[in-house]
């Protein structure tokens, strides 16, 4: 594995994911805009690449020679990535081992639609509020979170953000699995917008 060859540094850079090389993604969740505009939010992927069906997507990863020019890179770290025979193998997408971790800033007024995982889902606030209501059975809960809150639900629990708070709401957004299957929403549209989009 070319992996194992690589200096410590470099193998360590390779498990750091820094804000200012992520980007925010608005087309993963298109599908969903596309079926109601209030459902509109941007990713930015830290581990996998949840979200897609695949799990080698790469949208907003940057290269080993990009990060070899930037500032948090070494001199010798810099030298080593340059003289790569294949430089750009190595992304700044880390793969996901045993989760996967990705923020999502949700527009004041915009939800996520109500879904369900095959696995938990953890919600933790970063900056902002909302309200995640939750439905199992004939019951239902709403659940207020704020700055620094979190909520870990349970397989299969179907469930709603609302960002009905007055500014963006920045959510860090683990599923407990490496590769999760696709959302299984509720509204039968957008079941054959996600299966359309493949």
């Amino acid at each position: 594995m070319l992996e194992e060859k690589l200096p410590l540094e470099m193998k360590l850079t390779g498990r750091v994911a820094r804000f200012a090389d992520r980007r925010e993604d608005w087309s993963v969740f298109g599908f969903e805009t596309a079926r109601d505009p209030r459902y509109a939010r941007a990713q930015r992927r830290y581990l996998g690449a949840s979200g897609s069906v695949d799990p080698e997507d790469l949208r907003g990863a940057t290269t080993a020679r990009a990060i070899a020019t930037s500032r948090h890179c070494s001199p010798s770290l810099s030298h080593y990535v340059r003289n790569m025979p294949t430089p750009n193998y190595w992304s700044c997408k880390l793969p996901a081992t045993a989760f996967t971790m990705s923020i999502q800033t949700m527009p004041a007024g915009n939800r996520i639609p109500v879904h369900c995982h095959e696995t938990e889902e953890v919600f933790f606030i970063l900056e902002g509020e909302c309200l995640v209501r939750c439905w199992e059975g004939g019951e239902s809960c709403d659940i207020r979170l704020g700055r620094w809150d979190l909520v870990a639900l349970p397989p299969f629990l179907n469930h709603e953000i609302v960002n009905d708070g007055p500014g963006d709401c920045h959510v860090q957004t683990l599923l407990a699995k490496p590769q999760p299957l696709r959302p299984q929403y509720a509204d039968p549209q957008l079941l054959e917008l996600q299966a359309a989009q493949g």
